[in-house]
């Protein structure tokens, strides 16, 4: 089973690692001797603060690491985002005291710092225009013909208006906070909130409108969250924590842009959808969806209960344009499949179904059983504690010419603290699967279990804003 995830295939997630030579690896151009040498003064500042470790370090890279940089931000940016990398650097916290892997440890350091000043940035245009569209739609500003002005004029509304209404629009429009978390904040319901927040828009374009500004009208708050009447709160809450993710990840050799998204049925089934688009070498710089070697990635998970991630089935499709298969076929793998995996008789077995071909297999072990990212989706539910500890089972396979063989390894999910390479001032799970795969993986979590990222020392997949927030990682360098 382990050898399963170690060949020529994908060592976590079914699609998102690969291993040895494959495209997405870091091309660290050290010897053996090197790479030892790094470790060492990483974990002689780790294991005893030896500050000069560290600074023969960070000086010994620092030209490679602003070259790393620039594959995210301009020029000028990127001598900010290494220094800032290093700050984050000092606060690590690895996992046994030893980094194997330093310039891919860096590395996953960096690429977080660039998109976490990218993803801010967008966060902050994207905040300004969105209370702004939501108190004045129209595309015709009259506020002076500037947004700029108008935005000073509901901020100025905004504050005058009664305390029951402030709070939630500043928290909802200046904070970037959810209903959920508006609701735990202000001790009010969801529903209030979204009350609170319709009543207190129409507050705000009723004052703007008394000073000749006209707003027209727009599908209220509430009217847009009754639409959800007919979820649990459960399922509402993780539908509308799910439903929009646009994560980026991005190497020497092949970067990518996905999308995560979530949708309600029947019962409170809930569906997790998932695409991946990754550009292989000479990947255009605006968007890698259209580069000319392109591998894809697609599935779709049936969930029956998103408390113990109890699912039904899984599809699972891949394809690779022309180019790109036959860059992949020198290493053994081709990528052109569909399948449909079915979970049955209480877990205890799969189901493959590959074109005219089925296949079943019989499923041991303790812990949810999930594959690829909807073991994120599972870790961002468990408790942050240093005691949370939990059996999980990991579903992957090994890929070759002929196809892939499908393989489910034991795993342990525990929360690291701050541990594992930083994505700002996250949560860290690690998944042990060193003795599956030679090395661990991380899920990375905010305050409030939202899910900001995944990776190992070789790379990660960091959320962002939203598709031009995607876009803009690639058209910034």
């Amino acid at each position: 089973m382990n050898r399963a995830f170690k060949r020529n295939g994908c060592s976590y997630g079914n699609k998102l690692r690969f291993r040895g030579d494959n495209p997405i690896d870091a091309d660290l151009s050290t010897t053996v001797t090197e790479l030892q040498s790094d470790a060492d003064l990483i974990s002689r500042y780790y294991a005893a603060a030896d500050d000069q470790a560290l600074a023969q370090f960070v000086q010994k890279h620092r030209r490679w690491a602003i070259q790393r940089a620039r594959c995210y931000v301009s020029q000028d940016e990127a001598e900010d985002v290494v220094q800032a990398s290093i700050i984050r650097l000092m606060s690590a916290k690895p996992i046994g005291g030893r980094v194997n892997n330093p310039l891919g440890w860096w590395h996953t350091v960096i690429s977080a710092t660039a998109k976490d000043l990218i993803r801010e940035s967008s966060r902050r245009t994207n905040r300004e225009h969105s209370y702004t569209t939501d108190v004045y739609p129209s595309s015709t500003s009259q506020a002076n013909g500037k947004e700029s002005d108008l935005v000073d004029a509901v901020f100025d509304e905004i504050c005058r208006t009664d305390v029951r209404f402030r709070d939630p629009l500043l928290k909802r429009y200046f904070e970037d906070l959810s209903y959920e978390e508006i609701a735990r904040e202000l001790n009010l319901r969801p529903g209030t909130v979204a009350s609170r927040l319709a009543r207190g828009i129409e507050r705000v374009r009723d004052a703007l409108e008394s000073k000749g500004i006209y707003v027209p009208s727009k599908p209220s708050e509430t009217e847009e969250m009754n639409s959800d009447a007919t979820m649990s709160t459960d399922v509402a809450s993780m539908v509308g924590r799910w439903q929009d993710i646009w994560f980026v990840t991005m190497h020497n050799k092949a970067r990518g842009i996905g999308h995560l998204s979530v949708k309600e049925g029947k019962n409170d089934h809930v569906a997790l959808h998932h695409r991946l688009d990754m550009a292989l070498e000479n990947a255009p710089a605006d968007d890698p969806r259209n580069a000319r070697n392109r591998l894809w990635f697609e599935y779709e998970l049936s969930i029956e209960n998103i408390q113990t991630l109890q699912w039904s089935s899984f599809r699972t499709k891949e394809g690779a344009t022309e180019s790109a298969n036959a860059l992949m076929a020198e290493r053994g793998m081709h990528y052109d499949s569909d399948e449909l995996i079915e979970c049955v008789e209480n877990g205890s077995k799969l189901v493959i179904h590959s074109g005219s071909d089925t296949k079943t297999m019989d499923v041991t072990g303790d812990g949810p059983l999930v594959p690829d990212v909807s073991a994120a989706f599972y870790i961002c539910q468990l408790p942050r504690d240093s005691a949370t500890v939990k059996p999980i089972r990991i579903i992957g396979f090994e890929r070759s010419l002929e196809g892939r063989q499908w393989a489910v390894a034991p795993a342990e999910v525990r929360y690291a603290v701050c541990s594992g390479p930083p994505v700002g001032l996250s949560h860290t799970f690690e998944i042990d699967l060193k003795a599956v795969i030679g090395r661990n993986h991380y899920v990375w979590v905010d305050d409030d279990g939202t899910f900001i990222g995944m990776g190992d020392e070789r790379e990660s997949f960091i959320t962002v804003e939203s598709e031009d927030a995607a876009l803009a990682v690639f058209t910034r360098r």
